[in-house]
This record gives C-alpha cells, structure tokens and sequence, in this order.
C-alpha cells in the first residue's frame, strides 16, 4: 500500500510539474550510437547502440527510460533509468548533462550482466522543430561476471570472474 501511495504521489507531482510547460511534446525519443576508450585491462573497445524515452517534467529537465545493446567481449543488454539536464533553456544550440543508471542482461548463458552507470555531457543542436542531434562524451562503468574454465591434463576447473568495464565514451544521437 505504500508503494501505491508513493507512485500515485509522484505521477501526481510530474503531471503538476509538466502543466506550466510551453511545449505541447511531453515525450521525445533519442538513439544513439558510440564508442570509447577502454581504461581498464583486459581492453575491449566498447560499441554502444542505445535508445531512450524522455518525459519532460519542464524545459530543462527530463526523465526516462532506455534500453540498448552494449558489446564488450560478450553482448549485454543494459535496462536503465535517465535524468536529463539542459544547462540552458532551449535553443538552437543548448548543453546539457546526462546520466543513466541501471543494470544489463548477458545473452551468453556462461556470463551475467551487472550494474551499469553512464554519467555524461553534451551538446543538442536543432536541426528542425521535430529533429535535433546530440554530441555527447562521458564516462560508463559496466559490471559483468562470467564462467571462466581452465583445462590441462592434470587438472580441471571452472570459476567466476567478475569484470569492471570503464570506458571514456564518445556518441552520436538523433532526438525526436
């Protein structure tokens, strides 16, 4: 019963919140496609493929919830929740801070998926009413755990090794 009464109150506070705004689109959707440096060993150039919906409590802040496939040495599909932050209203050219924060399903059956955190700045610029892209850079941790087994003619074993994913991120998005 709390729980209903916490979720009803925060649905009531973002319904409140959203009707001052100017801007009859509540929702936007944004994909992004990235890269990064590894700063961890073993090193695997990370390859990210995301896509995010936002609600838009005012003009300077969203939140929301996003999905995507991330590919280290093994393929994770990260669930996760975002904030997003404009530095400055709206405009052709406008800033804007980042973060996601979740966790991610392994699609091997012998690893699992772990924490995930993405914290990151960026730059939306308006192509046209509906359609603005996003430069952004920022950092992403990414946990990972996996059966490892070591073989030689006189013994046999199998353990779990536990990973922490650290990479400088670099991506490209679409907003619309």
């Amino acid at each position: 019963m709390k729980k209903f009464i916490f979720i009803f109150a925060l649905l009531s506070f973002i319904t409140v919140c959203a009707d001052g705004q100017t801007d009859s689109r509540r929702l936007s959707y944004t994909t992004y496609i990235g890269t990064g440096f590894s700063m961890n060993q073993p090193s695997y150039t990370p390859f990210n493929w995301q896509i995010v919906s936002h609600y838009h409590i005012s003009q300077r802040f969203a939140i929301g919830a996003g999905s995507g496939l991330s590919v280290y040495e093994k393929l994770l599909i990260p669930l996760y929740a975002s904030a997003q932050f404009y530095i400055t209203k709206p405009r052709r050219l406008t800033p804007y801070l980042e973060c996601h924060i979740g966790g991610s399903f392994a699609t091997d059956r012998e690893a699992n998926g772990g924490f995930y955190l993405s914290p990151s700045i960026g730059a939306q610029f308006k192509v046209n009413r509906k359609l603005k892209l996003n430069l952004m850079a920022g950092y992403e941790l990414q946990k990972l755990e996996r059966i490892k087994k070591q073989e030689d003619p006189y013994f046999h074993t199998t353990f779990k090794e536990e990973l922490s994913h650290h990479s400088i991120t670099l991506k490209i998005g679409l907003t619309y």
